[in-house]
């Protein structure tokens, strides 16, 4: 990694794999972007695809678009940490292909940053949908908001058991200090790459290193999700995931194997069976089909943990 090349401040990674049109709705938007005089940056693909569906995107006006082939087989941390290598900046910027950055995005999330001295800043994400409306399971969208409704500057910390402030921190919308945050090499874990939770467990890892991650509610994106994602049982797979990643994750960082053990079950039964109850009661009320899901997630049960199937994207 050459920090020094154009003394550029920020990289900004996008790793894909076949959704091409969505790529090209990101890449607009970032060529959007108002960022102070004098701030260099760059935008890095990372393509996941082993037939480098990417590698023929346009050029677009304003952009410093570089193409870097991942792996020869779908891995989204090999994708990732190829993108890290590659990025000149001092800060890394990661963005979801499926993610639109309004215009004043990245330059929040570098004022937070350089005004704070933290390590890294996480921003929140706000959805639209394929076919104009939410789905009618979720009318207000509520579980395709990421919005921690927290203060610019409050601070995130994942390790926090019982604090929502924190708790589910991905790479989608996040800007990392590379000397503090992305200084080791392979940052994320490759083995990881196929069943997903390696930025969760960077993100553990860092906190556990005493790292101090903000929130910039000002860095907002705007996320799409197709017809395929608005379903309830895509969304209690990717719920279910996710607290099998967070699971993962607490056990890799914990002092005590063996007691972190015990306090995740201990919550995942409780809310195994809380919400299971509930569910009964309420003929379904789907807050509570999730909160199972999410139980049995951190019970290390329900199913397997390899990509959720999704139809080819154009």
């Amino acid at each position: 990694m050459d920090r020094n090349a154009d003394a550029v401040t920020i990289s900004v990674v996008v790793a894909c794999f076949d959704r091409m049109g969505l790529l090209r709705r990101t890449l607009a938007a970032l060529a959007e972007q108002v960022l102070p005089a004098g701030v260099i940056w760059e935008v890095i693909i990372a393509d996941n695809h082993p037939d480098q569906l990417a590698a023929d995107t346009p050029p677009m006006p304003g952009l410093t678009i570089r193409h870097i082939p991942a792996a020869p087989f779908r891995n989204i941390a090999a994708a990732r940490n190829r993108g890290v290598e590659a990025a000149r900046g001092r800060f890394v910027a990661f963005l979801d292909d499926d993610e639109a950055p309004e215009p004043e995005c990245l330059a929040q999330h570098l004022a937070a940053l350089e005004a704070s001295g933290a390590d890294a800043s996480f921003g929140p994400k706000f959805p639209i949908f394929e076919g104009g409306a939410a789905p009618g399971w979720d009318p207000q969208a509520h579980f395709y908001t990421v919005d921690f409704g927290l203060a610019a500057g409050a601070a995130l910390n994942p390790l926090n058991w019982w604090s929502a402030s924190g708790r589910g921190l991905g790479t989608g919308n996040a800007m990392l200090r590379v000397a503090t945050c992305l200084d080791a090499p392979l940052p994320f874990d490759e083995t990881m790459g196929r069943s997903g939770g390696e930025d969760s467990l960077l993100f553990f890892r860092l906190a556990k290193q005493g790292r101090r991650f903000i929130w910039t509610p000002s860095a907002r994106v705007v996320e799409i999700n197709q017809t395929g994602r608005q379903t309830a049982a895509y969304m209690r797979e990717r719920l279910w995931r996710s607290a099998r990643h967070s699971r993962m994750a607490r056990l890799a960082v914990g002092d005590n194997r063996m007691l972190t053990a015990l306090g995740i079950i201990g919550i995942g039964l409780a809310q195994v069976v809380v919400h299971g109850g509930l569910w009964l009661l309420t003929r379904g009320a789907m807050r509570h089909r999730f909160g199972v899901a999410k139980g049995l997630g951190k019970l290390g049960l329900g199913g397997d943990l390899d990509f959720i199937p999704e139809p080819p994207q154009g």
